[in-house]
């Protein structure tokens, strides 16, 4: 019995010195699997005047040169202008950085402001060739929704009518009843004078000015609008604020 024992204990011990350890195991499956795992997740740092919006599609690239914006196509250099005055600048017939002081960006281009190619009272910029209102003209006043012409002195709007003053037309003494006007001593009515000022018009009135790169469709040289690229900039040039 006694040798059966003593052979058990040396055969466990014989098995318990062959096993790996634990420990150590761990340690080294982790310690490679994070070397994998950082080479993996290793970039290089964006070259000296560029950012990480510029990661994009295209042949065209800006850049920070000291005090320069600098535009490159395909590599080669094609213009460098101060950063305090690169908003406007048009370059290769197709790009322009950052809309000038008299553009507007509109669908990703810079087109001449409306209130400029229209009047102050189309200011708005619907599509590429559409200005448009949002809002009565200085001629016009609001009235339930709509925009009717204003009324001659002492005459006042309701809808399509414009009504006289009582006061105005039949005297002080006279007081408002709607359709006419009234004294109340002695008793008198009085007609009251109204006239047709027309149709109202939606305050929302879209203008339209030829088609493709012409009428309302330029930009502030009065060509096509150019693609604004400020955007692939590597820092903000304060463009269009």
């Amino acid at each position: 019995m006694m040798k059966t024992l003593v052979l058990f204990f040396m055969t466990l011990s014989v098995c318990v010195l062959a096993m790996p350890s634990t420990k150590s195991y761990n340690n080294d499956h982790y310690s490679n699997r994070n070397k994998v795992t950082n080479m993996n997740n290793e970039t290089s740092p964006p070259e000296e005047g560029t950012s990480l919006l510029q990661e994009i599609d295209t042949d065209i690239k800006l850049k920070l040169e000291g005090n320069d914006i600098c535009a490159y196509d395909r590599g080669s250099k094609v213009l460098c202008v101060n950063v305090k005055k690169a908003c406007g600048t048009k370059f290769l017939a197709a790009y322009t950085i950052g809309c000038a002081d008299d553009e507007e960006r509109f669908a990703g281009n810079c087109f001449k402001k409306c209130s400029l190619l229209a009047n102050k009272d189309f200011p708005l910029r619907t599509t590429s060739w559409t200005c448009a209102r949002n809002g009565c003209t200085s001629s016009q006043e609001y009235d339930a929704g709509l925009c009717y012409p204003k009324c001659k002195e002492y005459y006042i709007g309701v809808a399509t009518l414009c009504w006289g003053y009582c006061s105005k037309f039949c005297g002080k003494d006279y007081s408002d009843m709607g359709l006419y006007c009234y004294r109340w001593w002695p008793p008198h009515s009085c007609y009251k004078p109204r006239y047709d000022r027309g149709v109202g018009s939606l305050p929302y009135q879209p203008w339209t000015n030829g088609l493709g790169c012409s009428g309302f469709g330029v930009n502030n040289e009065g060509g096509c609008p150019l693609e604004d690229i400020s955007y692939i900039a590597p820092i903000d040039l304060g463009c269009n604020k």
